[in-house]
């Protein structure tokens, strides 16, 4: 007997979120953006391969979604050092006025911009399954849920991450420039796992690596570039 598929469109989801933003312009050589999202979001289906446990009971797999993400926090921005105010003074008053160890820290501490990207997220929900059709549903991929396990009852660590763009630029004449950058992604080398082994077996006592890390991002990468802007 051939195997019968049925498609529908049954499944039903439900997002409630608060948003918080704050944004400073560029103003005084500093310019940033923040915001801070509280959130949930419910269903009893988030993407194709997820089957029912229960196809006549749909209720039953209602809970948070795969892509519910409770908080997230992300900081990014644009700073210059406070430093090259020499640079304003002219002939014998930048002599006479400052040291020459205080214009050599200026000058190598001048047109010093920095861009960080501060991402702080909490971790999504995972469902537990047996890794066997334990329920006989015919469901594929299958659906079947250990004993005491709600649908999607787990979840992945949350995310840290910093990246940070560091560029100095030397000004040639009145329009052209050369920047010297360097780019960090992950700059703590932070591990950010996205995915967790969700088979526990069929058994009472789940599998030896049950809840282990199984994905991550990428770890901490540097790049560099030279740039000349005329």
């Amino acid at each position: 007997m051939d195997a019968l598929e049925l498609l529908e469109d049954s499944a039903s989801s439900s997002y409630q979120g608060f948003t918080f933003a704050l944004n400073h312009r560029l103003a005084n050589e500093i310019e940033f953006t923040g915001s801070y999202t509280l959130a949930r979001t419910l269903d009893d289906a988030s993407d194709f391969d997820e089957q029912p446990q229960n196809p006549y009971s749909l209720r039953e797999d209602w809970s948070a979604s795969r892509n519910s993400q409770t908080q997230r926090f992300v900081f990014s921005g644009l700073f210059e050092l406070p430093f090259g105010q020499v640079e304003t003074l002219t002939g014998q008053a930048a002599a006479t006025s400052v040291r020459p160890n205080a214009r050599r820290l200026e000058g190598l501490l001048a047109h010093i911009e920095l861009a960080p990207i501060v991402t702080l997220e909490s971790g999504r929900p995972m469902n537990a399954l047996t890794g066997l059709d334990s329920n006989r549903s015919g469901a594929y991929p299958f659906s079947a849920r250990p004993l005491g396990f709600k649908c999607n009852s787990l979840a992945t660590p949350g995310i840290t991450n910093v990246d940070l763009r560091l560029l100095k630029y030397f000004l040639f004449g009145k329009h052209a420039r050369l920047d010297l950058v360097a780019e960090f992604f992950n700059l703590f080398n932070h591990t950010n796992i996205v995915q967790i082994n969700s088979l526990y077996g069929n058994e009472l006592q789940p599998l030896p690596g049950f809840r282990q890390p199984t994905q991550a991002l990428n770890a901490r990468q540097i790049q560099f570039s030279v740039d000349f802007e005329y």
